[in-house]
């Protein structure tokens, strides 16, 4: 088919969204479609790690929107504070329509991507823009029969679908990022596809071993745990990613502890190298973890409900387990013991390009077609 220009919407919050988009970027590149701009979503005062912009080729314009508020004594998700905080800032989320409005006229795109931003779903109900809106995330499986859920979490398996169904609003396909294959769901347009993986890493040499764990933090007030851990362990060897906007590139807590800002490359090395990995159980990392064969420790954000549900999906596959704290014993005991083959999962994923974007083309062609 001829080119498609293509216009990027992301959440900002966290790494995997972003990672996701750089990804399907360079897909669509080789594939001769073009990124013509990325409206990305920033809430609060949270940055995008620089990384995004260094490797994606086309414009950014950063918009406010929603943010999760985290209860730094309790780690969890405050869903009332989050709540109030989000409900006093309708008018700036006006100007984000405005935004991507302008971008939509000017660039003149011929589909717009939403890496589940819940502004995409209101804007296509408040515009109704001609063009069509393919959504992309793995909560999209979370619509999907075949999904099992932990035990549990009934209110927030509700309100997780809800924000889901509303960053999907007027969708013309969900693509569900899942690290197993089941059926598309032809009546609630969703397709399942693969998880989408950076090339920087799906290069990486494979069955690599350095004697250190690293440790990924969606969270700096996280640390506190590690730390602790740490002073009873300190002769194990620890690199800690963390989400720490006033943190500088590289803290040196100890000899054997040392913290780094979010850098995309630098996290993919020593994931390739590490012993083992502790993370707190965000999708994307858990499927770069499962490709490379890494032991796997997730300790879901206290009630995160979807990092609960990617901590079934790991344990389920034998690639990881589950934790209620940051007990990097029970890293080091499970990395003994990890027997999980890697290889049926790493043909799931290399499939990726060729399904995602021929979703991409045949939606657009579908709708031109109307």
């Amino acid at each position: 088919m001829q080119p498609l220009k293509v216009l990027f919407l992301v959440q900002g919050e966290g790494r995997g969204h972003i990672t996701q988009a750089l990804a399907l970027g360079t897909m669509l590149k080789r594939a001769g479609h073009v990124v013509c701009a990325a409206i990305v979503s920033r809430g609060g005062d949270s940055k995008i790690p620089a990384y995004f912009e260094e490797n994606l080729d086309a414009p950014i314009t950063y918009v406010p929107s929603g943010r999760f508020i985290v209860d730094n004594r309790s780690r969890a998700i405050h869903w009332g504070r989050t709540l109030i905080h989000n409900s006093f800032r309708w008018r700036r989320f006006s100007r984000s329509f405005d935004t991507i409005r302008a971008h939509i006229a000017t660039d003149r795109p011929d589909v717009l991507i939403n890496f589940y931003e819940p502004l995409g779903g209101l804007f296509m109900v408040r515009h109704r823009p001609a063009l069509p809106m393919i959504a992309v995330a793995h909560q999209f499986m979370f619509m999907h029969p075949r999904y099992v859920f932990p035990d549990g979490f009934g209110v927030q398996r509700r309100s997780v679908r809800f924000f889901t169904q509303l960053t999907g609003l007027r969708a013309s396909r969900s693509l569900a990022l899942s690290l197993f294959d089941a059926e598309r769901l032809e009546e609630k347009k969703i397709t399942v596809v693969p998880p989408i993986l950076r090339d920087e890493f799906l290069q990486l040499p494979a069955a690599r071993q350095e004697p250190f764990y690293l440790v990924y933090l969606y969270h700096h007030s996280l640390s506190a745990d590690l730390i602790q851990w740490h002073r009873r362990h300190p002769d194990v060897q620890i690199h800690c990613f963390w989400n720490n906007p006033d943190a500088e590139e590289t803290r040196q807590y100890s000899r054997n502890l040392t913290f780094h800002r979010l850098h995309g490359q630098r996290f993919l090395d020593m994931m390739a190298r590490c012993r083992g990995m502790g993370t707190t159980a965000g999708f994307e990392t858990l499927a770069e973890g499962m490709y490379l064969g890494k032991p796997l420790m997730l300790n879901p954000l206290h009630r995160h409900f979807e990092q609960h549900c990617n901590g079934v999906d790991g344990t389920q596959a034998g690639a990881a387990i589950q934790t209620s704290s940051f007990d990097l014993s029970r890293l080091i005991r499970f990395a003994k013991e990890y027997n999980y083959d890697a290889s049926a999962f790493r043909k799931w994923v290399d499939q990726a390009e060729r399904m995602v974007v021929g979703e991409i083309e045949s939606t657009v062609a579908e709708y031109r077609r109307r």
